[in-house]
């Protein structure tokens, strides 16, 4: 890393501006921000869009430039559909 390139300086880190940057790219989802991890939640589109190595380079450059360190991928799942209520691992009983 060169001292001039961005490294998650939480000042310019804007979720929103982020998203609506990624959307630009044509990739569809949700953005969620963890301190300096950007969490891409995106559609089945979204995931479509992201399986070209210049839209997954050009994820990370935008995550950069927008004051990130990191970016994670959940990929779509029945779990992640469900809001009310959630799914959670059965318990087990006798």
């Amino acid at each position: 890393m060169t001292p001039n390139e961005p490294r998650g300086d939480r000042t310019a880190r804007n979720g929103v501006a982020l998203a609506a940057a990624i959307a630009e790219l044509g990739i569809d989802g949700a953005l969620e921000v963890r301190g300096g991890l950007a969490l891409l939640l995106p559609t089945p589109e979204g995931v479509a869009a992201l399986q070209a190595d210049e839209n997954r380079r050009a994820v990370l450059s935008l995550a950069k430039e927008h004051g990130f360190t990191h970016v994670a991928i959940e990929l779509p799942s029945d779990r992640r559909r469900s809001s009310t209520p959630p799914i959670d691992a059965p318990l087990l009983r006798d």
